[in-house]
Protein backbone atom coordinates (compact mmCIF):
# COMPACT_ATOMS: atom_id res chain seq x y z
CA UNK A 1 0.00 0.00 0.00
CA UNK A 2 3.29 2.33 0.76
CA UNK A 3 4.68 1.97 -3.28
CA UNK A 4 1.16 2.38 -4.14
CA UNK A 5 0.68 5.68 -2.80
CA UNK A 6 4.41 6.57 -3.68
CA UNK A 7 3.12 5.78 -7.18
CA UNK A 8 0.08 7.99 -6.66
CA UNK A 9 2.16 11.29 -5.23
CA UNK A 10 4.66 10.95 -8.24
CA UNK A 11 1.38 10.69 -10.92
CA UNK A 12 -0.23 14.18 -9.53
CA UNK A 13 2.81 15.70 -9.27
CA UNK A 14 3.53 15.18 -13.00
CA UNK A 15 -0.15 16.59 -13.48
CA UNK A 16 0.78 19.37 -11.69
CA UNK A 17 4.01 20.53 -13.92
CA UNK A 18 1.74 19.56 -16.83
CA UNK A 19 -0.65 22.03 -15.88
CA UNK A 20 1.39 24.53 -14.71
CA UNK A 21 3.08 24.18 -17.98
CA UNK A 22 -0.25 24.98 -19.76
CA UNK A 23 -1.19 27.78 -17.42
CA UNK A 24 2.43 29.32 -18.22
CA UNK A 25 1.83 29.37 -21.95
CA UNK A 26 -1.86 30.46 -21.05
CA UNK A 27 -0.23 33.40 -19.74
CA UNK A 28 1.90 34.40 -22.21
CA UNK A 29 -0.76 34.23 -24.85
CA UNK A 30 -2.64 36.23 -22.85
CA UNK A 31 -0.10 38.42 -22.42
CA UNK A 32 0.81 38.53 -26.47
CA UNK A 33 -2.65 38.77 -27.08
CA UNK A 34 -3.31 42.34 -24.37
CA UNK A 35 -0.21 44.01 -26.27
CA UNK A 36 -1.81 43.53 -29.79
CA UNK A 37 -5.00 44.89 -28.36
CA UNK A 38 -3.03 47.90 -26.75
CA UNK A 39 -0.52 48.43 -29.52
CA UNK A 40 -3.46 49.70 -31.91
CA UNK A 41 -3.80 52.62 -29.07
CA UNK A 42 -0.27 53.22 -29.05
CA UNK A 43 3.01 50.98 -28.34
CA UNK A 44 3.83 52.17 -24.97
CA UNK A 45 0.74 51.67 -23.90
CA UNK A 46 0.59 48.44 -24.79
CA UNK A 47 3.92 47.90 -22.91
CA UNK A 48 2.62 49.54 -19.69
CA UNK A 49 -0.16 46.86 -20.35
CA UNK A 50 1.76 43.98 -20.13
CA UNK A 51 4.53 45.43 -17.81
CA UNK A 52 1.61 46.40 -15.15
CA UNK A 53 -0.44 42.80 -16.00
CA UNK A 54 3.35 40.92 -15.10
CA UNK A 55 3.98 42.83 -12.08
CA UNK A 56 0.64 41.82 -10.44
CA UNK A 57 1.03 38.06 -11.43
CA UNK A 58 4.60 38.12 -10.04
CA UNK A 59 3.35 39.82 -6.53
CA UNK A 60 0.64 37.51 -6.73
CA UNK A 61 3.05 34.76 -7.35
CA UNK A 62 5.05 36.43 -4.01
CA UNK A 63 2.47 37.10 -1.54
CA UNK A 64 1.36 32.79 -1.87
CA UNK A 65 5.32 31.40 -1.81
CA UNK A 66 5.54 33.81 1.43
CA UNK A 67 2.21 32.33 2.87
CA UNK A 68 3.64 28.76 2.10
CA UNK A 69 6.56 29.17 3.90
CA UNK A 70 5.94 31.47 6.97
CA UNK A 71 3.00 28.74 7.53
CA UNK A 72 3.94 26.61 10.61
CA UNK A 73 4.76 23.13 10.71
CA UNK A 74 1.63 21.29 11.02
CA UNK A 75 1.66 18.89 14.04
CA UNK A 76 2.34 15.40 13.62
CA UNK A 77 3.76 11.77 15.21
CA UNK A 78 5.60 9.89 12.95
CA UNK A 79 5.16 6.25 13.26
CA UNK A 80 8.62 5.62 14.75
CA UNK A 81 8.06 8.05 17.64
CA UNK A 82 9.70 7.26 20.87
CA UNK A 83 7.64 8.01 24.35
CA UNK A 84 9.55 11.69 24.25
CA UNK A 85 8.21 12.64 20.64
CA UNK A 86 4.34 11.79 21.66
CA UNK A 87 4.76 13.71 24.95
CA UNK A 88 6.31 16.59 22.85
CA UNK A 89 3.34 15.85 20.54
CA UNK A 90 0.93 16.01 23.19
CA UNK A 91 2.03 19.25 24.58
CA UNK A 92 2.00 21.19 20.75
CA UNK A 93 -1.38 19.92 20.82
CA UNK A 94 -2.20 21.11 24.36
CA UNK A 95 -1.43 24.18 23.53
CA UNK A 96 -2.69 25.06 20.47
CA UNK A 97 -6.19 23.27 21.39
CA UNK A 98 -5.61 25.77 24.55
CA UNK A 99 -5.96 28.69 22.09
CA UNK A 100 -9.16 27.34 20.47
CA UNK A 101 -12.39 29.71 21.26
CA UNK A 102 -14.56 25.62 21.12
CA UNK A 103 -12.75 25.34 24.50
CA UNK A 104 -12.95 28.01 26.06
CA UNK A 105 -14.68 26.03 29.09
CA UNK A 106 -11.97 23.25 29.34
CA UNK A 107 -9.97 23.52 32.26
CA UNK A 108 -6.04 22.68 30.58
CA UNK A 109 -4.92 23.19 33.92
CA UNK A 110 -6.46 21.13 35.85
CA UNK A 111 -3.45 19.19 37.75
CA UNK A 112 -5.23 15.67 38.29
CA UNK A 113 -5.32 14.71 35.10
CA UNK A 114 -2.17 13.81 32.42
CA UNK A 115 -1.63 15.20 29.78
CA UNK A 116 -2.72 12.75 27.87
CA UNK A 117 -6.07 12.48 29.68
CA UNK A 118 -6.52 16.35 28.96
CA UNK A 119 -5.76 15.32 25.09
CA UNK A 120 -8.57 12.78 25.15
CA UNK A 121 -10.98 14.74 26.75
CA UNK A 122 -10.38 18.06 24.69
CA UNK A 123 -10.58 16.39 21.55
CA UNK A 124 -13.50 14.33 22.58
CA UNK A 125 -15.59 17.86 22.84
CA UNK A 126 -14.30 18.85 19.89
CA UNK A 127 -15.58 15.67 18.80
CA UNK A 128 -18.90 16.26 20.50
CA UNK A 129 -19.29 19.72 18.47
CA UNK A 130 -18.34 18.45 14.96
CA UNK A 131 -20.84 15.08 14.84
CA UNK A 132 -23.53 16.89 14.56
CA UNK A 133 -22.04 19.30 11.49
CA UNK A 134 -21.11 15.87 10.23
CA UNK A 135 -24.98 14.83 10.16
CA UNK A 136 -26.42 17.59 9.24
CA UNK A 137 -24.34 17.66 5.90
CA UNK A 138 -25.09 13.82 5.17
CA UNK A 139 -28.54 14.62 5.27
CA UNK A 140 -28.28 17.26 2.96
CA UNK A 141 -26.26 15.11 0.67
CA UNK A 142 -28.88 12.31 1.23
CA UNK A 143 -31.91 14.69 0.09
CA UNK A 144 -30.23 16.85 -2.71
CA UNK A 145 -29.08 13.52 -4.74
CA UNK A 146 -31.51 10.81 -4.40
CA UNK A 147 -34.15 13.40 -5.37
CA UNK A 148 -31.63 15.37 -8.39
CA UNK A 149 -30.81 11.73 -9.84
CA UNK A 150 -28.64 13.17 -11.97
CA UNK A 151 -24.84 12.09 -12.44
CA UNK A 152 -22.57 14.42 -13.46
CA UNK A 153 -24.32 17.40 -10.96
CA UNK A 154 -24.40 15.60 -8.16
CA UNK A 155 -20.98 14.64 -8.43
CA UNK A 156 -19.96 17.88 -8.47
CA UNK A 157 -22.17 18.73 -5.36
CA UNK A 158 -20.95 15.87 -3.59
CA UNK A 159 -17.31 17.08 -4.50
CA UNK A 160 -17.96 20.64 -3.19
CA UNK A 161 -19.97 19.62 -0.30
CA UNK A 162 -17.35 17.13 1.04
CA UNK A 163 -14.46 19.92 0.57
CA UNK A 164 -16.71 22.64 2.26
CA UNK A 165 -17.76 20.13 5.42
CA UNK A 166 -13.84 19.38 5.63
CA UNK A 167 -13.16 23.20 5.80
CA UNK A 168 -16.30 23.05 8.42
CA UNK A 169 -14.17 20.83 10.68
CA UNK A 170 -11.07 22.07 10.33
CA UNK A 171 -12.25 25.40 11.73
CA UNK A 172 -13.81 23.59 14.12
CA UNK A 173 -10.46 21.72 15.69
CA UNK A 174 -8.34 24.52 14.27
CA UNK A 175 -5.67 22.45 14.69
CA UNK A 176 -4.48 22.88 11.03
CA UNK A 177 -4.54 26.57 10.79
CA UNK A 178 -1.86 27.34 8.41
CA UNK A 179 -2.36 27.13 4.23
CA UNK A 180 0.01 24.23 4.58
CA UNK A 181 -2.00 22.69 7.02
CA UNK A 182 -5.28 22.56 4.88
CA UNK A 183 -3.80 21.26 2.04
CA UNK A 184 -2.26 18.35 4.15
CA UNK A 185 -5.42 17.20 5.57
CA UNK A 186 -7.50 17.14 2.09
CA UNK A 187 -4.62 15.30 0.63
CA UNK A 188 -4.38 12.92 4.17
CA UNK A 189 -8.28 12.38 3.54
CA UNK A 190 -8.15 11.84 -0.18
CA UNK A 191 -5.46 9.50 0.47
CA UNK A 192 -7.83 7.87 2.68
CA UNK A 193 -10.89 7.56 0.79
CA UNK A 194 -9.32 7.01 -2.73
CA UNK A 195 -7.83 3.42 -1.35
CA UNK A 196 -9.45 0.87 -3.18
CA UNK A 197 -12.40 -0.46 -1.36
CA UNK A 198 -12.36 -3.94 -0.26
CA UNK A 199 -14.98 -6.65 -0.91
CA UNK A 200 -15.35 -6.67 2.72
CA UNK A 201 -16.43 -2.98 2.62
CA UNK A 202 -19.04 -3.71 -0.23
CA UNK A 203 -20.79 -6.53 1.66
CA UNK A 204 -21.05 -4.22 5.00
CA UNK A 205 -22.97 -1.94 3.02
CA UNK A 206 -24.83 -4.20 1.43
CA UNK A 207 -25.44 -6.08 4.38
CA UNK A 208 -26.38 -2.73 6.46
CA UNK A 209 -27.88 -0.95 3.90
CA UNK A 210 -30.21 -3.00 1.75
CA UNK A 211 -32.55 -4.07 4.58
CA UNK A 212 -33.11 -0.33 5.66
CA UNK A 213 -34.14 0.66 2.36
CA UNK A 214 -36.17 -2.52 1.93
CA UNK A 215 -38.07 -2.08 4.98
CA UNK A 216 -38.36 1.87 4.22
CA UNK A 217 -39.90 0.93 0.76
CA UNK A 218 -42.12 -1.75 1.78
CA UNK A 219 -43.90 0.53 4.88
CA UNK A 220 -44.21 3.05 2.47
CA UNK A 221 -44.69 2.72 -0.93
CA UNK A 222 -47.83 0.34 -0.34
CA UNK A 223 -49.35 3.09 2.08
CA UNK A 224 -48.67 5.85 -0.39
CA UNK A 225 -49.68 4.65 -3.79
CA UNK A 226 -51.72 1.31 -3.43
CA UNK A 227 -51.35 -0.84 -6.78
CA UNK A 228 -48.55 1.46 -8.11
CA UNK A 229 -45.66 -1.21 -7.60
CA UNK A 230 -43.61 -0.28 -10.52
CA UNK A 231 -42.04 2.92 -9.05
CA UNK A 232 -40.89 0.49 -6.55
CA UNK A 233 -37.36 0.67 -8.48
CA UNK A 234 -37.34 4.05 -8.73
CA UNK A 235 -37.74 4.44 -5.19
CA UNK A 236 -35.07 2.35 -4.53
CA UNK A 237 -32.73 3.41 -6.95
CA UNK A 238 -33.08 6.79 -5.23
CA UNK A 239 -32.40 5.46 -1.60
CA UNK A 240 -29.75 3.86 -2.53
CA UNK A 241 -27.94 6.86 -4.72
CA UNK A 242 -28.60 9.28 -1.20
CA UNK A 243 -27.58 6.14 0.69
CA UNK A 244 -24.69 5.90 -0.94
CA UNK A 245 -23.45 9.38 -1.15
CA UNK A 246 -24.39 10.04 2.73
CA UNK A 247 -22.05 6.71 3.67
CA UNK A 248 -19.41 8.76 1.90
CA UNK A 249 -20.36 11.87 3.68
CA UNK A 250 -20.17 10.54 6.93
CA UNK A 251 -16.58 8.52 6.26
CA UNK A 252 -15.13 11.91 4.75
CA UNK A 253 -16.53 13.55 7.67
CA UNK A 254 -15.32 10.66 10.47
CA UNK A 255 -11.84 10.42 8.23
CA UNK A 256 -11.68 14.01 8.76
CA UNK A 257 -12.07 14.24 12.65
CA UNK A 258 -9.41 11.11 12.94
CA UNK A 259 -6.72 13.31 11.68
CA UNK A 260 -7.79 16.61 13.31
CA UNK A 261 -8.10 15.08 16.73
CA UNK A 262 -5.39 12.37 16.27
CA UNK A 263 -4.26 11.32 19.73
CA UNK A 264 -2.02 8.99 18.33
CA UNK A 265 -0.61 7.71 15.15
CA UNK A 266 -2.89 5.43 13.37
CA UNK A 267 -2.79 3.48 9.86
CA UNK A 268 -4.56 4.77 7.10
CA UNK A 269 -6.49 1.15 6.39
CA UNK A 270 -7.31 1.24 10.47
CA UNK A 271 -8.54 5.17 10.36
CA UNK A 272 -10.77 3.68 7.21
CA UNK A 273 -12.33 1.06 8.58
CA UNK A 274 -13.09 2.51 11.85
CA UNK A 275 -14.96 5.11 9.77
CA UNK A 276 -16.90 2.70 7.93
CA UNK A 277 -17.80 1.14 10.99
CA UNK A 278 -18.62 4.30 12.66
CA UNK A 279 -20.80 5.92 8.98
CA UNK A 280 -22.89 2.57 8.93
CA UNK A 281 -24.35 3.23 12.87
CA UNK A 282 -25.50 6.42 11.87
CA UNK A 283 -27.04 5.44 8.11
CA UNK A 284 -30.14 4.03 10.26
CA UNK A 285 -31.26 7.42 11.53
CA UNK A 286 -30.24 9.27 8.54
CA UNK A 287 -32.42 6.61 5.82
CA UNK A 288 -35.65 6.71 8.58
CA UNK A 289 -35.49 10.21 8.82
CA UNK A 290 -34.92 11.45 4.94
CA UNK A 291 -36.71 8.15 3.38
CA UNK A 292 -39.77 8.93 3.73
CA UNK A 293 -39.52 12.59 2.15
CA UNK A 294 -38.13 10.69 -0.70
CA UNK A 295 -40.87 8.17 -0.63
CA UNK A 296 -43.40 10.88 -0.69
CA UNK A 297 -41.96 13.26 -3.42
CA UNK A 298 -41.45 10.09 -5.58
CA UNK A 299 -44.97 9.33 -4.96
CA UNK A 300 -46.30 12.71 -5.58
CA UNK A 301 -44.35 13.24 -8.51
CA UNK A 302 -46.24 9.94 -9.86
CA UNK A 303 -49.36 11.00 -9.06
CA UNK A 304 -48.99 13.83 -11.00
CA UNK A 305 -47.57 12.65 -13.83
CA UNK A 306 -50.30 9.65 -13.90
CA UNK A 307 -53.55 12.44 -13.72
CA UNK A 308 -51.47 14.59 -16.98
CA UNK A 309 -51.13 11.85 -19.03
CA UNK A 310 -55.02 10.27 -18.33
CA UNK A 311 -56.12 13.89 -18.79
CA UNK A 312 -54.01 13.62 -22.16
CA UNK A 313 -55.74 10.23 -22.81
CA UNK A 314 -59.18 11.03 -22.19
CA UNK A 315 -59.63 14.45 -22.76
CA UNK A 316 -60.28 15.36 -19.19
CA UNK A 317 -60.05 18.94 -19.94
CA UNK A 318 -62.93 19.20 -22.60
CA UNK A 319 -64.91 17.33 -20.61
CA UNK A 320 -64.62 19.25 -17.58
CA UNK A 321 -64.82 22.73 -19.61
CA UNK A 322 -67.99 21.59 -21.09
Amino acid sequence: MAQWWQDIRKFLKLIVIFVSIIFFVFLINQCVTLYNLLAQIHPYVAIAGVALLVLAILWFAYKLYRQWSASPEVIQLSPEASDADYQDYVEKMLALLAKNPNLQDFDFEDEQKTQEEKLDQAIAVLDNLSLPMIKQNANAIFLTTAVSQNGSLDSLVVLFSLMRMIWQLANVYQTRPSLKGFLKLYGQVASVVLMARTIEDADLIEGQLEPLIASLVGESVASAIPGMVPITNLVVSSLMEGSVNAFLTLRVGLITQAYLGMEKREDRSYIRRSAAMQSLTHMGSIIKENGKVIVKTVANAVKKSSMGTAKKWFNLDAVFNK
